[in-house]
């Protein structure tokens, strides 16, 4: 009996930095202590521990780390800067009304949200 042939519905992605074929999606690296998920851009393993390393931010609140292509909270200082806080329970009673997206190596957009 000739054995048949399974298709494959699943296409290898390709690292957007170094352009290696990913097979499974989300890639999940271990980084300070954290399990970061990273489902689009598409990274292999070795790139988005590198970009952890090269662009995460420290959290305003606790001290640890933030990595890129994480939620954030965004705090306004009084120097026109911002500061970034974990969307965590534990690090985001610190009262940021602004949320935003942290990529690579800057803030994308971010949205005041308002109390009831």
């Amino acid at each position: 009996m000739k054995p048949t042939a399974v298709p494959n519905h699943f296409q290898t992605a390709q690292c957007s930095e170094c352009g290696t074929g990913v097979a499974r999606l989300p890639t999940v690296v271990e980084f300070d202590g954290q399990e970061v998920h990273v489902f689009d851009p598409v990274f292999c393993a070795s790139c988005l521990l590198s970009l952890c390393e090269r662009y995460s931010v420290d959290c305003a609140n606790c001290g640890g780390k933030i990595p890129p292509y994480s939620q954030v909270g965004v705090l306004k200082t009084g120097t026109g800067t911002s500061q970034f806080v974990h969307m965590t329970t534990a690090c985001s009673t610190v009262g940021s009304a602004f949320h935003g997206y942290l990529g690579k190596g800057s803030l994308g957009d971010f949205y005041q949200v308002e109390a009831c």
